[in-house]
């Protein structure tokens, strides 16, 4: 995030290369959201952690040359009075906002993010979500950039404190000067930024979603910028100052262009890039240097002192405006910066600068110290835990819950055709007529329209846990459904099939427990592996039906191999092929103000049917049944997101909603009673 410093004191002047570093860093982290260019633009955050450890460092330095001491109640009062006005009006505005444009699960979703915000620890609860498996191929939430707030005010929880502490320590030992103790600073905070970049190295290898929001592994950002404020002035010639500075533009700008968000090696160490580039800027700065002339022209540095304000509102307004207008468009692309630029310049110059500015908090009277100086923390709390409660009340008083997909049957010489979903598919010219006029489900209850599928499901590496389903006869066919997220979505759609085929079906379904020989492979279902594999091959069953997302792809023979050792159990496998993958503005078209059961919200066919399905590849080659139902989602030439007025798919990893399960139900226990006959 932008750095939150308070105003410098007037015998240190504000330095406009630092300003000007500030709106590159947010223009690029803006141009990333908005247009996904530069791919790397989120390296900006990198150059705002060394901006922010350099001032607010270079801050309390100056206060212990001046007093011998740190204020802690004057440093705490500066920062909340900088950060919180801002940000609460910007969390409970978003709040609001996604009362009104999301759907229920993720408006209240949006409301416990606001909470976590406000209370800088906002990180940790989306480095929890980086995780789950149910919170991929979802959008981000709107509040979701308020992670890098977390990281900063957490390190200066402590920050303060730590360098007093090493200070004192320091000065106490033998009667050490002032001048020791920074040197002997200096070494601790060099010994605290290593480790920080050690565990950030270690947190990229080994859990890159929890790396990226980490506090830990940031740490070493902000550390590398307050070791930069006790760096002496340097006596460096211009020539020198100029190629330092742009040689750290140079690295910044190759960063931004270079570094993409699923490297395997971001934060650590490719986050060394930006981090050097600040840090070379920086450096170069003073000695007469004014710095870059880019960096100094007026309209940046007015840039950089809105930085903040545009970093709070640019992401809410870039997630949020997807619900009205496609992503990748030129209307989006414009209204974004507009409503952007509106909303920052006007709570820089109304609430920023002002409250900032403001001397109530200095003021002797009734009220004691310590208490005016928690006075913003506790009424930013109360806005946003107002705006928080009343989302909650909101999402469930305005948005009426959904009801059952109602039938749209046509008569035909055949008999009676339901068009709702799956059926307008198989059905096209027989459903060509037919009345669909609402949405199912809501598009406010997408997330929500599971249909039990997961009741069984499991997300980590644990025993597996099965659930039966269907004829209790024990002369019924018995049927195990195995494999992972996409298999499970396609309970609701048999589970209503299986009393009148006389199927008893048990369920092996979890995060990666796709169909594989016993491999030594360290994922989530490495511990159930095993033990499915075993009631698989064990002859118990009559049909085993596996299928797997197309986007996890493991090797094929060892599928092939699986496979192959289940039919000669003489067992009978089905492979049923897996949907078509959805583009992330399919998903954003279908929860999108004005959609109706008339709008396709369309992936092409070539891209959300490209990855292989490689469980369906080892199907071939072991010579087992493959049921393949493409043509019920997918013409040549686009795969749909809404069919027959239901909305096809919950989030972009493809998952599908229960009420599509449901319409395809029928058509998917035909096809695969007929393979395995």
């Amino acid at each position: 995030m932008p750095p939150a410093a308070p105003a410098p004191a007037p015998a240190h002047a504000p330095r406009l290369d630092v300003q000007g570093l500030r709106a590159v860093a947010v223009l690029a982290v803006i141009a990333d959201h908005v247009f996904a260019w530069p791919r790397g633009g989120f390296a900006g955050v990198d150059v705002f952690f060394v901006i922010s450890g350099f001032l607010i460092t270079g801050l309390l330095l100056r206060e212990i040359d001046r007093t011998g001491r740190i204020s802690f109640r004057r440093f705490y009062a500066r920062r909340a009075k900088r950060i919180l006005p801002a940000a609460a009006i910007v969390i409970f505005a978003t709040v609001v906002a996604s009362v009104v444009l999301l759907g229920r699960s993720e408006a209240k979703s949006v409301a416990i993010d606001g909470v976590f915000s406000a209370l800088f620890v906002g990180n940790w609860r989306f480095a929890a979500e980086g995780v789950d498996y149910f919170a991929q191929g979802t959008p981000p939430s709107p509040l979701q950039h308020f992670w890098s707030l977390g990281v900063e005010e957490q390190f200066y929880l402590v920050w303060p404190w730590l360098m007093l502490a090493i200070v004192v320590f320091a000065t106490s030992r033998a009667g050490k000067s002032l001048v020791s103790a920074r040197r002997a600073t200096v070494v601790a905070i060099a010994l605290l930024t290593a480790a920080s970049f050690g565990w950030g190295l270690y947190e990229t290898a080994t859990n890159p979603a929890v790396a990226y929001f980490s506090t830990f592994s940031r740490a070493w950002e902000l550390g590398v910028g307050a070791l930069l404020a006790f760096a002496p002035a340097l006596a460096l010639s211009p020539g020198l100052r100029r190629a330092l500075a742009w040689g750290g533009l140079l690295l910044i700008a190759l960063s931004l262009a270079v570094v993409s968000g699923d490297s395997p090696l971001w934060p650590a160490p490719l986050a060394l890039l930006p981090v050097a580039g600040a840090l070379l800027v920086i450096v170069a700065g003073g000695g007469g240097y004014r710095g870059p002339a880019p960096l100094t022209v007026r309209p940046v540095t007015y840039v950089g002192d809105i930085s903040y304000s545009l970093y709070l509102w640019h992401f809410p307004v870039a997630i949020l405006l997807v619900t009205l207008l496609p992503a990748g468009s030129v209307a989006y692309g414009v209204v974004a910066l507009a409503a952007t630029a509106i909303l920052s310049v006007a709570s820089y110059h109304l609430v920023e600068d002002p409250a900032r500015r403001a001397t109530w908090f200095r003021r002797q009277g009734a009220i004691a110290a310590p208490t005016r100086a928690w006075l913003p923390t506790i009424a930013s709390l109360a806005v946003v835990g107002l705006g928080g409660a009343a989302a909650f009340v909101a999402v469930d008083a305005v948005r009426a819950p959904a009801g059952a997909a109602t039938a749209a049957v046509v008569e035909t010489a055949d008999g009676e055709i339901d068009c709702r979903g799956a059926g307008t598919s198989a059905h096209p010219d027989a459903c060509a007529d037919a009345s669909i006029e609402t949405l199912a489900p809501a598009p406010a209850d997408l997330l929500d329209d599971t249909g039990g599928a997961y009741a069984c499901y499991s997300t980590t590496d644990v025993e597996m846990q099965t659930c039966h389903y269907g004829s209790e006869d024990p002369d019924a066919t018995r049927v195990a459904l195995v494999g992972d997220s996409h298999a499970a979505a396609l309970l609701p759609g048999l589970e209503p099939q299986l009393a009148d085929r006389e199927w008893s079906l048990d369920t092996y379904v979890g995060r990666g427990c796709i169909l594989r020989e016993n491999a030594d492979v360290a994922d989530d279902c490495s511990r159930a592996r095993g033990d499915i594999n075993a009631r698989l091959t064990s002859g118990d069953y009559d049909l085993v039906i596996a299928t797997s997302s197309r986007a996890y792809s493991p090797d094929v023979p060892s599928q092939q191999a699986m496979l192959e050792a289940i039919a000669g159990a003489g067992t009978t496998v089905v492979v049923v092929a897996d949907n078509p993958l959805p583009s992330e503005d399919a998903i954003a078209c279908t929860t999108r103000l004005g959609v109706s059961p008339a709008s396709a919200c369309a992936t092409a066919a070539a891209a959300a049917l490209g990855p292989e399905h490689t469980l369906q590849t080892a199907a071939e080659g072991a010579g087992v049944p493959v049921v393949d139902l493409t043509d019920l989602y997918c013409t040549e030439e686009a795969c749909d997101g809404i069919i027959g007025g239901v909305l096809v798919y919950r989030d972009a990893a493809g998952h599908t909603t229960a009420t599509w399960a449901r319409s395809i139900g029928p058509y998917l226990a035909d096809a695969i009673a007929r393979a395995a006959a």
